[in-house]
């Protein structure tokens, strides 16, 4: 009797990555997130949804630093 293994698909593959530029152009993100992802993310850097949502919340958790 052969036994086959449920495979459940690696974490890496199951998330899609993409470049600056297309998380740019995504409708899933509104005019003002798509400034601050321009200053957040690194050129030539792929991300994932989930990690480019990420670096926008971070930048926006970010304080202002004042000067004077």
């Amino acid at each position: 009797m052969v036994f086959k293994k449920k495979m459940d698909k690696p974490a890496a593959a199951a998330e899609r990555t993409f470049s600056k530029a297309q998380l740019l152009a995504a409708k899933r993100f509104s005019g003002v997130e798509k400034d601050i992802l321009h200053v957040a993310l690194a050129d030539g850097t792929a991300y994932t949804a989930a990690q480019a949502e990420q670096a926008l919340q971070s930048f926006i958790q970010r304080g202002v630093k004042e000067h004077g």
